[in-house]
Order: C-alpha cells, then structure tokens, then sequence
C-alpha cells in the first residue's frame, strides 16, 4: 500500500475524486498521464479498496470511479499537506524576495 502511495498520479487521482467521476472526467483533470498508467492505477487503487469502479448497466462503456470510505479517509490527510506545500511555498517566497 505505501509504495502505491507513493506512486506518481495517485495522490492526484484521490483528490479529484471527492465526488464520482466518469474516466474521461478523472483523466482530463490528471492531466499528462499515460492512458496505461493511468488504467493502471485506477485498478491498483481498486484492488486495495480505496475506490470503486462502477459500470452503467444500460452502456458498459460508462464506467464511473468513487472513493470508498477507506480511500475518503486520505482526502484530510491530502489537504493537510497541500497546506503545508503552500506554507513552505510562500516562506520560500519571501526569503527569496528578502536576498535580492
């Protein structure tokens, strides 16, 4: 579990799914990523139970990606550390400002 953690997208993928999210969806708001990776770690991420792949009954190529509550369990741990990021980013900032 904490290598595929620690894998590139997966982090990104966790957070744009606060709400259900068609693939399309999810992958445009990832961004650059490989289809195949990026298929890869929508079923890595599954087979741990941080989320669920649901198909539409009446169009199987309409498949929708969700959190489980295991996975939703990260969401506050991500926020916490896009808030230490933008901390750390704009002391940063001002140091580097204050040298010039």
């Amino acid at each position: 579990m904490t290598r595929l953690l620690g894998s590139r997208w997966t982090m990104l993928i966790i957070h744009h799914l606060r709400k259900p999210r068609r693939y399309c969806e999810l992958q445009t708001l990832v961004g650059e990523v490989n289809p195949a990776t990026f298929t890869q770690r929508l079923r890595l991420l599954e087979q741990q139970g941080l989320l669920i792949r649901r198909a539409n009954p009446e169009n199987s190529r309409h498949v929708e990606y969700a959190l489980t509550p295991q996975g939703a369990e990260l969401l506050p741990i991500l926020d916490e550390l896009a808030a230490w990021a933008r901390r750390w980013s704009r002391q940063g900032d001002e140091t580097s400002n204050a040298t010039k």
